[in-house]
């Protein structure tokens, strides 16, 4: 077994295991055991009906007609007592596996949003579209995995059982048909392996077009603005051109292990009588025997070619165990990029925010943003930090945040529950008016929330799109800039200790931007802008100013308006 084939299998464990040893395995074990004894239960009766079988043959052969007529009624009783049995089987195993996939999406989504790790996860780049991975990998990982058990114990049992069958007719017949599966099982993983990184390629390909779909829907108003209908064509088609390419290489090799597989497949059905038919010609076996050991041959031999029969759907399924794995272990990997070796910026719990010899860099290292910078922002003061474009102003932000931690020295601030951040463009959730003032987790009567709507003129707001329980899509419904006002209704009803505002009024007129920083001013909360408008000045005491190429300047706002005069 060489390497990718020991990583496989580590990681299908590691997928694994945690559900079954989860609080929710004494369901999950007793609906596994419930389908394995009702696909023994099927394959008995399997058994039996091939003894029914023979004994219908062997009467038509002999023209016993009462024989034939008692054997009917038989196998009539045969056909109702395997329909329940048929109809509750997939029934049981879609209730485990919808029970699996619940479980392990909530697991991915935990896992995914502790510690922010999707954040860093879309950052890296590592894993492509993990939408897919939660939305439809998931879901064919667990009824997949679920599917190939019960495939893989109920073969088996069936195959132990046709053996005996098979080899009390026929012990070369029996021994053929070991030699028959091996080999072909051998064949099919040598043609197909191949197929198990084509199937991954295609799903990668599949999701990349997908999401430039997703682009451009999210994009429509902007692209039409632009005219660039020509280009996101060209965009999407040469995403597309990778999908077709790949397609074509994947049907092409299941063209080749097609052409294995149909034979392999279609032999048995006259092999049996083949082996047998010198015997029967002798007298020395009945002609139900025959019949009887061609069904058991042909069963046996499928019970036995669940890798022959199944390899597409397993190499699709390989595709998926190492997508949904690559997801977990990024989820897994440390905050800190310590463990390379490389520098950090220390972030500590204190009363206040401030930074002492922060050296700031961009997430690659490559290149220094700030050096050595240092300064405090102290309870009830507000600090404007200005600077051209790539300055570092922003950087700053997600340092103080804890998203960027590329470089060394230190950032003290209170915890994040006592801090609030604006971005330039707010994040509009799913859901209603409220639960988008409320956003992320805030409690407040109607009447507070119509007070925060006033004061940032959007009194009118609940009753312009049906309430404070209507659901839009709210960063379709809104202007930006009235986004940007419902952001600072939020930023009001929530009244952090510390706010830190990146551009947060850019899209707004002055009359409406100096509203909402009069009652910033007003309320109990320090804050920090980020911002170039010079009107943005006023609402502040001192000014951090970055000259773009690592330097900085620390000034009182009174200084500052002096030069900006001069």
């Amino acid at each position: 077994m060489d390497k990718f084939d020991r990583k496989f299998w580590r990681r299908l464990w590691t997928l694994t295991k945690p559900y079954w040893v989860s609080e929710e395995r004494g369901r999950a074990l007793t609906l596994l055991i419930v389908l394995l004894l009702i696909g023994g239960g099927t394959i008995a009766l399997g058994v039996w009906a091939t003894y029914i079988v023979r004994g219908l043959m062997t009467a038509l052969s002999t023209k016993h007609a009462k024989a034939f007529y008692r054997d009917l009624f038989i196998f009539l009783g045969y056909v109702v007592a395997v329909v329940p049995v048929f109809a509750y089987y997939p029934y049981l195993q879609g209730k485990l596996g919808i029970a699996w996939r619940e479980w392990v999406t909530r697991q991915f989504l935990e896992k995914s949003f502790a510690g922010r790790a999707f954040y860093r996860i879309n950052q890296s780049g590592k894993v492509d579209n993990p939408d897919q991975r939660v939305a439809d990998d998931i879901n064919t990982f667990t009824f997949r995995t679920t599917g190939f058990v019960l495939d893989g114990m109920n073969s088996l049992v069936s195959a132990a059982s046709y053996f005996v069958v098979l080899w009390l007719i026929s012990r070369e017949l029996a021994l053929v048909m070991l030699a028959y599966v091996a080999v072909g099982t051998w064949v099919t993983v040598a043609i197909g392996r191949r197929l198990i990184k084509i199937n991954f390629d295609q799903q990668r390909y599949q999701a990349d077009f997908r999401f430039g779909l997703v682009h451009v829907r999210d994009n429509a108003e902007s692209i039409a603005m632009y005219g660039g209908e020509e280009h996101e064509t060209h965009q999407l088609m040469r995403r597309f051109a990778s999908v077709v390419k790949n397609f074509n290489l994947l049907i092409l090799w299941q063209r080749n292990l097609g052409f294995f597989t149909s034979a392999y497949s279609n032999l048995p059905m006259v092999l049996p009588y083949l082996l047998l038919a010198g015997a029967y010609f002798a007298g020395k076996i009945q002609f139900g025997e025959m019949s009887q050991a061609s069904i058991a041959f042909g069963t046996l031999q499928s019970s036995l070619s669940l890798v022959v029969n199944e390899f597409q759907q397993i190499a699709d399924y390989t595709a998926v165990v190492n997508r949904l794995a690559l997801f977990w272990e990024e989820c897994n990997q440390p905050e800190q990029p310590e463990s390379a070796g490389l520098p950090v910026v220390e972030v500590e719990t204190a009363p206040e925010v401030a930074a002492q010899a922060l050296t700031l860099m961009t997430p690659d290292y490559g290149r220094t943003l700030i050096r050595e910078l240092s300064f405090e922002v102290p309870p009830e003061r507000s600090l404007l930090i200005s600077g051209r474009s790539g300055a570092g102003k922003t950087s700053l932000m997600r340092a103080i945040a804890g998203l960027w931690t590329s470089g060394s020295g230190r950032i003290m601030r209170p915890e994040l529950d006592d801090i609030m951040f604006l971005p330039q463009r707010p994040y509009m959730s799913l859901g209603s008016l409220r639960e988008q003032l409320c956003y992320p987790a805030m409690d407040a009567s109607e009447e507070e929330l119509g007070r925060v709507l006033k004061a940032v003129n959007l009194e009118n707001l609940p009753a312009r799109v049906g309430g404070l329980d209507a659901e839009m899509d709210w960063q379709s419904v809104l202007s930006l800039g009235e986004q940007q006002r419902l952001a600072f209704a939020r930023l009001l009803l929530r009244s952090p200790r510390y706010a830190f505002l990146d551009e947060a009024t850019s899209s707004l007129d002055e009359g409406n931007e100096e509203l909402l920083y009069r009652h910033l001013q007003r309320s109990p909360i320090t804050y920090a802008s980020v911002g170039h408008r010079s009107t943005l000045r006023k609402y502040h005491e001192q000014v951090l100013e970055l000259d773009g190429e690592t330097g900085w300047r620390m000034i009182p706002n009174r200084d500052y308006l002096a030069i900006a005069a001069g």
